[in-house]
C-alpha cells in the first residue's frame, strides 16, 4: 500500500510541478524539481529522513548563493530543504501525524499571517518566493525537527559546527591572503556567508549552545571559547554584546526561580536610574568609528552610541526610520514579504541620508546593500503587526519557558535558551532569518525548547 500510494502521490506532485513551471518556461527549475521529487521517493522507500537531515546540517555553512533561471538559491542547502519538505509532506499524509503541527500551532499560524500581505503586495513574485522560502524553513526546520530530531539533533548541530569551522578557516586563508587588512574582514567569509556580521550572529549562537552543554559536558567550555574566538575575529558590534548579555543571563539561570524572574527587571530599573545620564552623554559624545582600523574591540564596542560620524550607525538610523514611515503607512498588511529593499527608498530621512544609503536599488554603495537591519521592523514594514505580534509572542513564549523552568528541563533547554538569548538582542540591530544556515539554528533551538525530549539525556553530549 505503501508503495501504491507513494508512486500515485509522486507521479501526482510530479504533474503539477510540471504544468506550474512548463508555463514560464525555465527548464533548470524543472530539473532541479525532478531530481528533488525522485530524491525524496527514494529516501521515504528508504526511511533515510534523519540522514537527509544530518548532510542538510553539514552543508548548510557550503552552500553558496547560485542563479537558476532567474532566480538565486544558496546551493546545495536550499535544493535538499525542498527535498525534505517532500519527505515530511508526504510523512505526515501517510502517518496521519498532524497533531504534530496542531499541539504547536504559533509558527504554522506566523506562517498563515503571510497570505493577507502577499496578496496586497505591488510585487506578488518576490513576496510569493519570499513567503514559500519562510514556509519552507518553518516547515522543515521547526516541524521536520519535531518529527526527525529525537535523538538526532545534538549530533546534527555537530556538524553544522564541524562545517562553520570550515568555513572559518577558509575566512581566515582569505585574511592572510589579503595581509590582515582590515576593510577585508567585510567580505573575506564569501561565498558562503556574504558578511562579517552574518558570521558573528552565527558564531554567538554556537558559543551560547555550547556555554549551556558545558553545565554537564566541560569539553564544551573549548568549543563555547572557540565559538567567542570567531565573534571577535568577526569584528561584530553586536554579536560581541550579544554574547556579553548571554554570560549575564547564564549566571541569572544560577538563581533561585523567584530572584531570576525579578532581577532582569531590577537591572533594568536600576540601569534607567542611574545610567541614562551616561547613556545620553555617549549617544550626544561619542566619536569612536567602528571601522577605525586602530581601534580595538572594547572601542569597536562602544561605537555602537555615535550616530554623529559613524556611517554605519546612522545608516542604521535611516534603515529603521524608513521601516517605521512604511508601517505607519501600511499598518495591517505592510508592503509585503520581501519587499522591504526595493520599497524603502522614497521612505528615507534627509536628514539620515548619506553615503551608504540607496538613491537607486540598481546602484547600490559600494559597502551598504542589506535590508532594514532589524527583524521587528522588518516584520512590521513588510507583513504589518499581525505577523510581527506572533512572532513575538512564540518567541517570548520560547524565551520564558526556558526561563522559568527548573532541573533537568532547565539542563535540557539552557544550551538552546543561551543561544537564542544571542539573537533576542542581534534581531533589533540585524536580520537573518531569510538565511537557510542561520534559519535552521533559531528554528531548531526553538523546536528543542519546546520539545526538550529531543534531547535525551544519553545525548547531552
Amino acid at each position: 500500500m505503501l508503495n501504491f500510494k507513494s508512486g500515485i502521490g509522486s507521479i501526482f506532485f510530479l504533474l503539477i510541478y510540471i504544468v506550474a513551471v512548463w508555463t514560464i518556461d525555465k527548464w533548470g527549475l524543472i530539473f532541479a524539481g525532478l531530481l528533488a521529487l525522485i530524491v525524496a521517493v527514494i529516501i521515504v522507500k528508504k526511511k533515510w529522513a534523519k540522514n537527509g537531515f544530518s548532510l542538510l546540517a553539514f552543508i548548510l555553512p557550503l552552500s553558496m548563493n547560485i542563479n537558476i533561471g532567474e532566480l538565486n538559491l544558496m546551493l546545495p542547502s536550499e535544493w535538499l530543504i525542498g527535498v525534505l519538505a517532500i519527505v515530511l509532506f508526504w510523512d505526515l499524509l501517510i502517518e496521519k501525524n498532524y497533531k504534530l503541527i496542531t499541539n504547536q500551532p504559533l509558527p504554522g499560524l506566523w506562517v498563515i499571517s503571510f497570505v493577507l500581505p502577499l496578496f496586497m503586495s505591488s510585487m506578488i513574485e518576490t513576496s510569493f518566493k519570499f513567503s514559500l522560502l519562510n514556509a519552507l524553513f518553518v516547515f522543515v526546520f521547526f516541524y521536520g525537527v519535531l518529527r526527525f530530531g529525537s535523538g538526532e539533533l545534538s549530533r546534527w548541530l555537530k556538524l553544522y559546527f564541524l562545517a562553520f569551522s570550515l568555513v572559518i578557516l577558509w575566512g581566515g586563508y582569505q585574511f592572510i591572503k589579503y595581509d590582515f587588512n582590515p576593510v577585508t574582514i567585510n567580505g573575506i567569509f564569501k561565498p558562503f556567508y556574504y558578511s562579517n556580521t552574518f558570521v558573528g550572529a552565527v558564531a554567538a549562537i554556537l558559543s551560547g549552545l555550547s556555554l549551556g552543554k558545558a553545565r554537564i559536558d566541560k569539553n564544551y567550555y573549548l568549543l563555547s571559547l572557540m565559538a567567542f574566538i570567531i565573534v571577535v575575529f568577526s569584528e561584530s558590534r553586536a554579536a560581541l554584546i550579544s554574547i556579553g548579555i548571554m554570560i549575564i543571563t547564564y549566571f541569572l539561570c544560577w538563581l533561585p526561580i523567584k530572584a531570576r524572574l525579578a532581577m532582569p527587571l531590577i537591572l533594568i530599573v536600576v540601569s534607567i536610574i542611574f545610567g541614562s545620564e551616561k547613556i545620553r552623554e555617549a549617544f550626544t559624545y561619542d566619536k569612536i568609528e567602528s571601522h577605525d582600523p586602530n581601534a580595538n574591540v572594547f572601542e569597536e564596542v562602544l561605537s555602537v552610541t555615535n550616530i554623529q560620524t559613524d556611517i554605519s550607525n546612522l545608516e542604521r538610523l535611516n534603515r529603521w526610520t524608513s521601516a517605521i514611515k512604511m508601517f505607519q503607512d501600511r499598518p495591517h498588511w505592510g508592503f509585503g514579504p520581501g519587499t522591504y529593499q526595493f520599497t524603502y527608498i522614497p521612505f528615507q530621512e534627509a536628514s539620515l541620508i548619506n553615503r551608504l544609503s540607496v538613491r537607486n536599488p540598481d546602484n547600490i554603495p559600494k559597502g551598504s546593500g542589506g535590508s532594514s537591519h532589524s527583524e521587528i521592523l522588518l516584520q512590521l514594514s513588510e507583513n504589518g503587526w499581525p505577523s510581527t505580534i506572533l512572532f513575538l509572542i512564540m518567541f517570548i513564549i520560547w524565551m520564558y519557558r526556558s526561563y522559568s523552568s527548573t532541573g533537568e528541563m532547565q539542563i535540557q533547554t539552557l544550551p538552546f535558551f543561551l543561544g537564542l538569548i544571542t539573537y533576542a538582542f542581534h534581531m533589533n540591530v540585524n536580520n537573518f532569518l531569510n538565511q537557510p544556515s542561520f534559519a535552521f539554528l533559531f528554528w531548531s533551538f526553538g523546536a528543542a525548547i519546546i520539545c526538550p525530549e529531543l534531547i535525551s539525556k544519553k545525548n547531552h553530549k
